[in-house]
């Protein structure tokens, strides 16, 4: 082929020294995207297999025969569920078919060469022409409209798959994630930083584990990072809904200690972009008292939504301004919880001054549960199946008047496709309602020895949190 060097990741990288593994990992991006040609063994279980039709003959061959002149062919086809095409079921290997340009695939049966633009196979007659995961593996795409959809697309497909070492769960996604966002310190245990409020929004699809918080081989997998479910066959997702903006600031506690002994907040994109009309919703949420300390003076009964907007844009001029001067910046060290510093507290742990509430919940008859307030309405529900928490909740030993603590993340909006939304959205003095209803994204926790940790994410309708005796608390996630 002409070219001078091949890169292996076995050979090239020394495997057991520490820092050189660490230097080629944080490599893998710049590695695969500027690679002329990417060779993928795409069959096998083990380095020592071996690639069919090069170091072994290949089980199918394609022949062709010319009958009263008509040429008869086989058509070659790929065993389904095959425990050896594992190519593209390790979590290691997405980053190849995400950032190489290209690809030529080794199969039992046939190899095949990929690009961005078209698909060659070795065999004829083969009608696929474009891969179906080749269009979503591409590291953007039209559809994504922001790198941080693209981050949620890619982690979608990436938790699908399997890992051997569950402490790998960063480093091999470290590829993609360091070509959506730039810096040593883009990430926060898995989360991008400047995303923050929206990388919280993750839920497994179908929720089967407890989330427990992880440590192996020096590498913390905090219960609030996607990473801390990588490796359970439970694929993470985002909640299809619009982002308003966020309730409650978020502090790392190993963060720099400022001289007035204080905590600096997680920093946001100053060009984050929220959706449409996000000041009227945002402005609500403060008058029903979810953004401490921040008040607006107007009321629905006498004001418009545009009159509602401009008020708030006199205030604030976009959400970086917003959220700059409306959540506070830092955290006092004398408000955290006794017994934790700045100095001696674990990794992974994040902290933030956040509404809660305890509320119960029930079982729906199919799948996942409904959040309900005292008087038994319901108010809201969860993200995905939360099958462990269903399971809990339907056994015999469940007490269905038992309350579970909710902290308050951020504001959304959507709509319901199963019921009528009306009586949960706002109206103005026009009688015009806003297109969907605001949701507020809470996160349901857990508490042990001063700590609290992530069980399920759900949402309730800001109409029906805004009726419930709420606190705001210090809350340590870990």
């Amino acid at each position: 082929m002409g070219e001078r060097y091949l890169w292996a990741d076995r050979l090239c990288i020394i495997q057991d020294d520490a820092d050189d593994k660490k230097s080629q990992i944080e490599a893998m991006g710049d590695i695969y995207s500027s690679a002329q040609l990417v060779l993928v063994a795409a069959y096998g279980d083990s380095m020592e297999y071996g690639i069919p039709g090069i170091s072994a003959p290949r089980k199918a061959a394609q022949h062709s025969e010319d009958v009263l002149g008509l040429r008869i062919t086989n058509v070659i086809r790929d065993a389904e569920d095959d425990p050896l095409n594992m190519w593209d079921t390790r979590a290691w290997t997405y980053q190849e078919a995400v950032l190489s340009n290209r690809r030529l695939s080794f199969t039992d049966t046939r190899a095949f060469f990929e690009c961005e633009r078209l698909i060659c196979h070795e065999d004829q007659f083969n009608l696929e022409e474009i891969r179906n995961e080749l269009f979503s593996a591409r590291l953007s795409i039209p559809e994504d409209g922001s790198r941080f959809q693209s981050f949620t697309r890619h982690l979608k497909h990436y938790t699908s798959r399997n890992i051997t070492y569950r402490s790998d769960a960063h480093k091999a996604l470290y590829g993609i994630s360091m070509s959506l966002y730039k810096g040593t310190d883009a990430f926060l245990n898995g989360l991008p930083v400047v995303d923050f409020d929206r990388a919280l929004l993750w839920y497994p699809d179908i929720g089967e584990n407890v989330i427990e918080r992880h440590e192996a081989q020096g590498e913390i997998l905090p219960t609030w990072s996607w990473s801390s479910v990588m490796g359970l066959s439970d694929p993470v997702h985002y909640r299809a809904a619009d982002f308003y903006g966020a309730l409650a600031p978020w502090y790392h506690i190993n963060h720099r200690v400022e001289s007035s002994g204080s905590i600096a907040a997680l920093n946001v994109d100053p060009d984050s972009e929220l959706d449409d009309d996000w000041q009227v919703y945002m402005a609500i949420a403060i008058k029903e008292e979810c953004v401490r300390n921040v008040s607006l003076a107007f009321s629905l009964a006498t004001d418009t939504f545009p009159t509602v907007r401009d008020l708030f844009t006199t205030h604030w001029k976009d959400y970086h301004s917003f959220r700059s001067e409306a959540l506070p910046l830092t955290i006092m060290t004398s408000e955290l919880p006794r017994g934790i510093s700045t100095d001696a507290a674990e990794k992974g742990l994040i902290v933030t001054e956040a509404q809660t509430a305890f509320l119960r919940v029930t079982p729906r008859p199919s799948s996942s549960l409904d959040i309900i307030n005292s008087e038994g309405d319901i108010i809201g529900g969860f993200c995905g199946d939360a099958a462990k928490l269903r399971e809990q909740a339907i056994s015999p030993g469940f007490n269905s008047h038992a309350e579970f603590g909710f902290i308050s993340l951020s504001l959304s909006g959507a709509k319901s496709y199963s019921e009528d939304i009306s009586p949960k959205t706002y109206i103005d003095v026009d009688g015009n309602s806003l297109n969907k209803a605001p949701i507020v994204n809470v996160l349901m926790i857990a508490n042990s020895g001063g700590f609290s940790h992530r069980r399920e994410l759900g949402w309730i309708y800001l109409i029906d949190w805004a009726k419930l005796r709420r606190e705001w608390r210090t809350i340590v996630l870990e």
